[in-house]
């Protein structure tokens, strides 16, 4: 089946009139939320999240969530939240974060919460500020990470593999430009100069090596 998508509300009415597939399989949610914060006065609804409050940090570097709504609330976090809570132990979250949330001191606390809370982490892919620059006219650094939600019957052990990799080349510059890597004789046409198939590759043999038994 083939058509045009032009709004939400045409989606979901297709994907509504179809009969899910008759298979099993465990659910994956995908993010990319918007890189800006929310004023919380604004909206009270957020008030149901945790990462909408204050987090103070204990002596021993843990941190405990207190009664006060922050001011201003990343929708990255309320994103990540939103997508752990409605996933089963066991399950997949796959969301694309800024840098600034995953390594500046204040948000520690989010940190701290994700990773000895809510999931393990798979992986973490790092991507170059051109990923943005030409469409969104961000010039923003931004890691791709693999989340498997905590819980249940799942066991997690204290030390755990986790992949890690740094794309430096995504196959276009920062105007938007194609890049190509230098021609062979092997080669029948010129190839796009782009990291992310060799980290998929790898990726894959991490999977097969040291998640799946």
């Amino acid at each position: 089946m083939k058509v045009e998508i032009n709004d939400w509300k045409q989606l979901f009415q297709i994907s509504a009139s179809h009969s899910p597939l008759p298979i099993s399989l465990p659910t994956i949610a995908l993010a990319n939320p918007p890189y800006c914060q929310i004023n919380s006065a604004a909206n009270q609804e957020l008030s149901r999240f945790e990462m909408a409050y204050k987090w103070k940090e204990q002596e021993n570097g843990s941190y405990i969530i207190t009664s006060k709504l922050r001011n201003k609330i990343e929708q990255e976090c309320l994103f990540v939240e939103q997508c752990l809570k409605q996933v089963q132990p066991g399950e997949i979250v796959c969301v694309l974060l800024s840098n600034g949330i995953l390594s500046s001191s204040q948000h520690a606390y989010f940190r701290r919460w994700l990773l000895e809370e809510m999931a393990v982490l798979i992986a973490s892919i790092q991507l170059p500020p051109e990923n943005f620059q030409v469409e969104c006219e961000l010039g923003i650094v931004t890691s791709f990470l693999i989340l498997k939600r905590k819980g249940g019957n799942l066991s997690v052990p204290e030390d755990y593999p986790i992949f890690m990799a740094v794309a430096d080349k995504i196959g276009f510059d920062s105007r938007g430009r194609r890049l190509f890597r230098p021609i062979t004789k092997e080669q029948a046409k010129r190839e796009i100069d782009s990291d992310l198939p060799i980290i998929v590759e790898e990726f894959k043999q991490f999977i097969k090596e040291e998640i799946i038994p």
